[in-house]
């Protein structure tokens, strides 16, 4: 009990850690605090209390010999060029917004509405429009977050019969990216806002695959694009309600043809006195963007109202499975 009621003091010094960049500073060669105090523009005697306490942790190791500062194979973690790198998650849930939108979770208990739009005085969405580098920010989070869940996506679900596959809300292209070098005979899209689609063009651009997706700017609370084979919503509807998710699948059901499938790539929550990741994350919905994970039944029962119906769910080995949505 006693660690979980200080938790919170460990994510503080990791995600002050991820501020000052210090994994990065330190990258394969150790230093000494001093070297990383100057580099840091930090208090020497005061950097070495968190990093003592981050080496009990297993994020840093110290020489004794040479009194320089070491990352494991965890901390390494923190590193920007790292493929497993929680160094975006750490940036965004560190914000000040993400704090000040926690530190009012009674606010959202008791309306049900995301609690962080007191401070923001707009919607989450809202003001990330208007503020590109707090955009930026939660961004390259939910891009980390998708680099680690693309590779789990295409190896749980079978894309290969599939000629034309959209990925709605796709961002700038990790999961369809993912999805078209596993599968060289599919033609790819994205579907997203305008904002989004430029930077999506010059990523795929990038990567070699301009000629096999297309990027198409929209609005899928307006209308979505017909003629795929496969539809993708990926940590889509866990940011809407019941009613915006449902004029989202709407949409979809609209643009598919008989042979379509949708694929919800969503944590799926196991029900009640189970520890999973998901109820946390459902919990950062609620205080962020008014949103919800959801279990099985609630996930059944909210396509059928758009007509459509789960034909299977898919596992991954990542929090998130896929959940493939039929014609009803």
């Amino acid at each position: 009990m006693t660690q979980m009621v200080y938790g919170f003091w460990v994510s503080r010094c990791l995600q002050t850690m991820a501020e000052l960049g210090l994994a990065d500073i330190i990258g394969d060669v150790p230093k000494t605090v001093e070297e990383l105090a100057k580099a840091t523009d930090t208090h020497a005697p005061s950097l070495r209390r968190m990093l003592r306490l981050l080496s009990g942790l297993g994020v840093m190791v110290k020489d004794e010999g040479s009194q320089r500062w070491g990352l494991t194979d965890l901390g390494a973690m923190l590193r920007k060029d790292n493929p497993g790198s929680v160094y975006g998650s750490l940036m965004a849930h560190g914000h000040m917004l993400s704090w000040q939108a926690w530190g009012d979770l009674k606010s959202s208990l008791k309306t049900g509405a995301p609690s962080v739009e007191k401070f923001m005085g707009d919607t989450f969405f809202g003001y990330l429009a208007a503020h590109p580098e707090d955009a930026a920010i939660f961004n390259g989070s939910m891009a980390a977050y998708q680099t680690l869940n693309a590779p789990a996506v295409v190896n749980a679900y079978d894309f290969s019969w599939a000629k034309r596959i959209m990925d709605v809300g796709g961002g700038t292209g990790t999961l369809i990216s993912h999805i078209l070098k596993s599968h060289p005979l599919a033609q790819g899209a994205i579907f997203e806002m305008a904002h989004v689609a430029a930077e999506a063009r010059a990523r795929l651009a990038s990567m070699g695959l301009k000629e096999r997706c297309d990027v198409v700017d929209g609005d899928f609370f307006a209308s979505i694009p017909k003629g795929q084979d496969i539809y993708i919503l990926s940590q889509i509807l866990h940011d809407w309600d019941d009613e915006k998710s449902l004029r989202i699948l709407s949409n979809i059901r609209e643009a598919m043809h008989p042979n379509s499938r949708l694929l919800i790539v969503e944590t799926v929550l196991p029900g009640d006195n189970t520890m999973h990741f998901g109820n946390l994350y459902d919990m950062a919905m609620l205080v962020l963007v008014g949103g919800q994970e959801r279990t099985e039944e609630e996930y059944s029962a909210l396509v059928a109202k758009a007509g459509l119906k789960v034909a299977r769910i898919h596992p991954t080995s990542m929090p998130p499975s896929v959940v493939e949505v039929v014609l009803a």
